[in-house]
């Protein structure tokens, strides 16, 4: 399913040493991702999240704050999945369906791939996942932590994947380009994407701005896609402690521009935040639609 950056021709991820036909050559990590980023690819030295935010959403995914979220996701995709694959003979010896490839574009340290993968296993489903991102360090920490995933350091906008090579594609709070995904879903494959919908940390917003403004929703539609999934999802936050809140505000790039005092006082003052997400769930046309 992995092509060559430069040359797009096939590679093996568990070949050793990987090398496409062309002799490009990668390595592989200790921990087990792959640097597909050339350098010449890459706009600064250390491209993506630094450490420090992506350690901080680690921390902040571990106290499952955002699990209804997960769950969400995983129902959308379960049911879709399933009504995708009604009627087909596509279930393994074990009673699963058969293998659904899962790439996370923009995955950072992992936690929505792994949430969506666990999930859709206890589903039935016989599920393979992958994802990439473009800061190493988010890479290596994914991949150290979720040993049944591929990983690699790449760009969203320049996938290192075979075209018609992904049942299921995410992407989650990240940058990404609808022509790659397109590129490498299979016909009437799947985009998941979240964003911010108009009330997300709104109150953590209200302390920090005077005029704090809501998100706006893009609504906009994706060429070769149908949208079948259009909705709003929301819930509270109740902070249990300091430390909780702190992981949130850690997350955002309010606690890496604001004074250390402010940052204090914002803690103190926030008690519960709301979480409010557009999530939206597009289906590519086959070549028959098309």
């Amino acid at each position: 399913m992995w092509h060559c950056p430069l040359c797009k021709a096939p590679i093996s991820l568990i070949a050793s040493p990987i090398r496409c036909q062309n002799s490009h050559s990668f390595d592989k990590a200790k921990s087990g991702y792959v640097n597909l980023l050339p350098v010449q690819f890459k706009k600064s030295k250390a491209p993506g999240d630094d450490k420090e935010m992506v350690k901080a959403r680690r921390e902040f995914h571990q106290l499952n704050a955002y699990g209804p979220l997960k769950e969400k996701m995983v129902s959308l995709l379960q049911r879709s999945l399933k009504d995708l694959y009604a009627g087909q003979a596509t279930v393994n010896d074990q009673g699963k369906h058969g293998c659904i490839n899962i790439f996370d574009a923009g995955c950072g340290e992992g936690s929505y791939l792994d949430a969506i993968t666990q999930g859709l296993s206890v589903h039935g489903f016989d599920v393979q996942g992958a994802g990439s991102d473009i800061a190493k360090v988010a890479v290596e920490l994914a991949a150290k932590a979720f040993k049944q995933a591929q990983f690699v350091v790449a760009s969203s906008f320049e996938l290192p994947l075979e075209t018609g090579s992904q049942d299921v594609m995410l992407q989650v709070f990240a940058p990404g380009s609808d022509k790659e995904y397109f590129r490498v879903l299979k016909d009437n494959g799947l985009l998941l994407t979240v964003d911010p919908a108009q009330k997300h940390l709104f109150e953590l917003k209200q302390q920090v701005y005077a005029n704090p403004r809501p998100h706006e929703l893009n609504d906009s539609v994706k060429e070769g896609f149908s949208r079948i999934e259009n909705e709003t999802f929301s819930f509270p936050i109740a902070f249990e402690s300091r430390e909780h809140a702190l992981a949130l505000i850690k997350m955002t790039p309010f606690y890496w521009k604001l004074p250390k005092g402010k940052i204090d006082e914002i803690v103190e003052a926030l008690k519960s935040v709301t979480a409010d997400f557009h999530i939206q769930l597009w289906k590519k046309h086959s070549d028959a639609e098309a």
